[in-house]
């Protein structure tokens, strides 16, 4: 379903806190998401594997932005291929499974 859901304990579904817009590389969209973080503003670092690219979606945002990646598949330093997982170091840089 290329989105994010958000599941809390005891609910009869779910709701979808990033993506959901179908598959797609447009900003409200995600293309089977992989890993992801919360950051320590509450945000979420997805790993969209194959846009090749992280998306960080605020809470409550109805977009994310590209912090990582995004400039295509490939093995330059500015680029991702398929990203499975994300995390973030103590000093806040992300580490990214590519």
């Amino acid at each position: 379903n290329h989105r994010i859901q958000r599941w809390v304990p005891g609910a009869a579904a779910g709701e979808t806190v990033a993506g959901g817009k179908g598959k797609g590389d447009a900003l409200n969209q995600l293309a089977c998401p992989f890993g992801l973080v919360i950051d320590s503003t509450g945000a979420l670092l997805i790993a969209d594997r194959d846009n090749h690219r992280i998306q960080r979606w605020a809470p409550g945002a109805e977009a994310g932005e590209t912090v990582a990646g995004g400039k295509g598949k490939g093995d330059a330093l500015c680029q991702l291929f398929n990203p499975v997982d994300v995390v973030i170091d103590s000093a806040g840089a992300l580490l990214i499974a590519d």
